[in-house]
């Protein structure tokens, strides 16, 4: 058995989708696994949902994958949202990019200096809510 390669892999999982005609948004999820939130919370349909850690992320998986949504915290040890606009707006990404935050006093100020430094890039910031013992089970 041979590996193939995760741009590849989600080349073929874009090309099932496409044949699928599924109008649900993919998800693409960007941070460290324990920043990242429940993607219950926020009530969204998807049809796929990829994790990446950020210092796997590649223009080619960005374009591989294809995201109509991507998530990340704001800040991680490894990366921040500035980064990641970046890398998004690199590739000519030209979905959401939406930042979940529950601990960041002033997140309008995030948002002013992403949409200043990356104007083509459709980012906002999102208060997550409290996971419930609904989703948990």
């Amino acid at each position: 058995m041979g590996n193939i390669t995760t741009s590849s892999y989600f080349d073929i999982v874009a090309m099932a989708r496409t044949k699928q005609g599924t109008q649900a948004p993919m998800l693409l999820l960007v941070g460290e696994r324990s920043q990242i939130k429940d993607i219950g919370t926020f009530g969204t349909a998807v049809s796929a949902v990829f994790y990446m850690d950020f210092l796997e992320l590649t223009p080619d998986i960005v374009k591989a994958v294809n995201p109509d949504l991507v998530m990340s915290p704001a800040i991680s040890n490894s990366f921040d949202c500035l980064e990641l606009a970046d890398l998004l707006e690199q590739t000519g990404f030209s979905g959401r990019y939406r930042v979940m935050t529950d601990d960041i006093p002033c997140p309008e100020i995030i948002c002013r200096e992403v949409r200043q430094r990356h104007p083509m890039v459709d980012f906002d910031v999102l208060k997550a809510k409290p996971v419930s013992k609904k989703h948990i089970n």
